[in-house]
């Protein structure tokens, strides 16, 4: 390596849709527009001989695929998909290593219900040497006209969600006290609250009581965290060969305004039409079509995997997928930061 500089193994992924049809047909949706970048720094980023340029082969940092006019019969349709992934060599400190990954779709519609103009994740990573945890960024991640059933849609983002990053060489984001669990427990406090005041039939057709339903098993029912088991997943996670781990579940959405939508008439009353959706943070429930969840986020030790748009369908349509989807991971080589390359 030249000049004795830390080496770091890149992991990053992003598609615009993947996901599982069971209604009105069977239908495995694979992943579209999808890019992955995955290797050490040394061979990604040319170094460590010392051939001319000319003599190498392209630079493998930088990947990135674009589709247009996707359609799933009247399902799911999209005009665009763009989903990038690179890996580099911070300008600021050489030692420290940047991860990007972005993935967007452009003029979403799903069963008529779910449609956007936009919808963007993006996700970038600086790892430094000799720590663990990298500064992680979701600048960029944004929805534009966002729509439920025709009502104009606005998620509140919160993109310094994860807050400061852990220091120390072992250190982990889902750990008791760093900035990204303190995050996690208010927003699990506002969920739990929410879901008290909701109705036996509400909770029924949102399988908030089912011990399997999404809910229960990756929100870990809202409950207190048992920190001393997390952290252990999150070492066993860390490891080289360790076992895959979900992580925490959260969300970069603190909270969605639906407007009603206000027609006026020419004698000068007005119609006014409350939207069909009903709210719980980033969970938002429309009954005879599913249950989405907005900006969802895994942070598992210290890899973010963010999906904008999950929705659970039923009724209309069963199955589930996942809209503009990306992961960034990473560990350290020689003298570098911490974390596994477990997606």
């Amino acid at each position: 390596m030249k000049d004795n500089l830390s080496s770091h193994y890149f992991h990053a992924e992003a598609h615009a849709l993947s996901g599982k049809l069971q209604l009105p047909f069977e239908q495995q949706i694979k992943k579209q527009a999808f890019v992955k970048l995955e290797g050490e720094s040394e061979r990604l980023l040319l170094e460590g001989d010392q051939k001319p340029l000319s003599d190498k082969k392209a630079q493998e940092n930088y990947l990135s695929q674009h589709s247009k006019n996707y359609r799933l019969e009247g399902i799911i349709s999209y005009s665009a998909a763009h989903t990038q992934v690179s890996g580099h060599r911070s300008k600021k400190d050489p030692r420290a290593f940047v991860t990007l990954a972005t993935s967007s779709v452009e003029n979403l519609n799903v069963l008529n219900v779910v449609t956007a103009d936009r919808v963007v994740g993006q996700i970038s990573t600086t790892h430094h040497p000799n720590e663990s945890s990298p500064q992680v960024t979701f600048l960029g991640t944004h929805f534009e006209n966002l729509r439920i059933a025709r009502h104009q849609t606005e998620p509140v983002l919160n993109l310094a969600f994860a807050g400061d990053r852990p220091q120390g060489k072992d250190a982990y984001y889902p750990a008791r006290g760093t900035s990204l669990m303190s995050s996690i427990e208010k927003q699990y406090e506002r969920l739990r609250t929410a879901l008290r005041g909701l109705e036996p039939k509400h909770r029924e057709v949102m399988r908030l009581d089912v011990e399997d339903s999404w809910l229960s098993k990756q929100y870990h029912g809202f409950s207190d965290f048992n920190y001393e088991a997390l952290q252990q997943k999150a070492k066993d996670a860390a490891a080289a060969n360790g076992p895959k781990w979900d992580g925490v579940t959260c969300s970069l959405v603190e909270q969605v305004v639906i407007d009603d939508i206000k027609i006026d008439k020419k004698d000068g009353d007005r119609i006014v039409i409350p939207p069909p959706a009903r709210c719980l943070g980033h969970v938002i429930h429309v009954p005879d079509f599913g249950t989405i969840f907005l900006a969802e986020l895994k942070v598992n030790h210290n890899s973010f995997h963010l999906t904008m748009i999950r929705l659970d369908l039923g009724c209309i349509a069963d199955g589930s997928a996942s809209i503009v989807t990306c992961n960034v991971n990473g560990r350290g080589g020689t003298s570098g930061g911490g974390g596994s390359t477990t997606p």
